[in-house]
């Protein structure tokens, strides 16, 4: 039920989720009944609801569905890409992933298919490269459709600073985007680059390894995580402290459990409870809650007998919900016997507590669960649909 600290996972995902740059949508799609269509800021429709389905535009374009199939339309509900795919993405980057009869490729923001649609597996581009599997091989296209890297691989993580972790007869290395292997195939575990530093783990032991594959940060570690801010928390002798990027302990290693700093605060266990901690390793609070996320946007979500918000000064504002998430662009959602509604951070309540689910908010809008339908709300209280 609770969001309890975060200990360390030393995996690598093979398709990551999306993202995009924040945005100021002006048309939402709206659900009329069963239906769905556009309106915009005003709650004016601008296009017809006739959709069995709708997702918001970028690029000027939207991924619709009608009668079991995606395409696209423009903002004055032009079809500009047929509906003739089974699945559709949001445009990311001048990008889609779309996919028929089980194989998956890529469009571009004029609807042309610049990856062939012969994949059973894609990621999105990630520094202009994408994952890319058929059957259990994978490998890498670039936004052209070649695949600069051969799919020859049996897993492999993302693109960051023109190096991707590759897995292969049991070991790890890393690639370049010609596909050449620059960092031999050698480790136990790989994570990706972060700060100019990766994680790598031969032998039983975590340390860290440069672009050029020299070891910066001695493996010795029995659990390690990515660089944020200049510092990484790490396991050593069943105790998390925290290290700089030349290795030099920065917060003794007197933790049983830690976060990455968020906002420069982060979480970190002793026994069974968890508090905050700056970078200074100073403790801003006590070391008492059950479970808490991670700072966002200047608080942080606790839970002790009630949630309540920590501010960075670590003051404590008991909330009257059953359960509460973190704040996301200025409103967290907050659940009391069932109902979902959101708050902003004075306190009040934006939106009451009528949702059966609710999403996060995500550049100015969110999804939420109204008696059973899906639809859209944005962040001046406005509700994009009705039945």
């Amino acid at each position: 039920m609770y969001h309890f600290i975060f200990f360390f996972i030393c995996g690598l995902f093979l398709i990551a989720e999306t993202a995009s740059a924040q945005v100021e949508h002006q048309l939402i799609p709206y659900r009329d009944g069963n239906l769905w269509g556009f309106a915009d800021r005003d709650l004016n429709i601008v296009i017809q609801p006739q959709f069995d389905a709708a997702q918001l535009f970028y690029y000027n374009l939207a991924a619709v569905k009608k009668a079991g199939k995606m395409g696209y339309v423009d903002t004055t509900g032009t079809v500009a890409v047929p509906l003739k795919y089974d699945r559709a993405g949001n445009i990311m980057d001048g990008f889609a992933i779309v996919e028929a009869g089980k194989k998956w490729g890529f469009i571009n923001f004029k609807g042309e298919e610049v990856v062939s649609l012969k994949y059973d597996g894609l990621g999105q581009f990630y520094d202009d490269m994408a994952i890319a599997s058929i059957g259990r091989n994978w490998g890498f296209v670039n936004k052209h459709g070649v695949e600069t890297v051969p799919l020859i691989y049996e897993a492999a993580s993302n693109f960051n600073k023109g190096l991707a972790a590759v897995f292969k007869e049991g070991k790890w290395g890393y690639v370049n985007k010609e596909g050449r292997e620059v960092i031999p195939l050698k480790y136990e575990l790989a994570r990706d680059f972060s700060e100019g530093l990766a994680a790598v783990k031969l032998n039983g032991a975590w340390g860290y390894i440069d672009i050029y594959g020299k070891t910066t940060i001695a493996l010795k570690y029995e659990g390690v995580s990515d660089f944020k801010n200049g510092l990484s928390a790490v396991k050593l002798k069943g105790k998390i402290g925290y290290i700089n990027r030349v290795g030099k302990t920065i917060i003794p290693f007197r933790y049983d459990g830690g976060n990455d700093f968020s906002e420069g605060f982060a979480v970190v266990q002793k026994g069974n409870t968890v508090g905050f901690i700056n970078e200074k390793g100073k403790e801003i609070t006590e070391l008492k809650y059950e479970a808490a996320y991670d700072f966002s946007e200047g608080f942080a979500i606790v839970y002790l007998k009630n949630y309540a918000m920590v501010d960075a000064a670590g003051e404590e504002t008991v909330l009257m919900c059953d359960r509460a998430r973190s704040f996301k662009e200025g409103l967290a959602a907050v659940e009391k016997n069932g109902l979902w509604g959101f708050m902003n951070q004075q306190g009040d309540m934006i939106f009451p507590l009528r949702f059966d689910h609710a999403d996060d908010f995500s550049e100015g809008v969110c999804v939420v669960s109204y008696q059973g339908k899906w639809g859209y709300i944005d962040n001046r209280g406005k509700m994009y649909f009705r039945d």
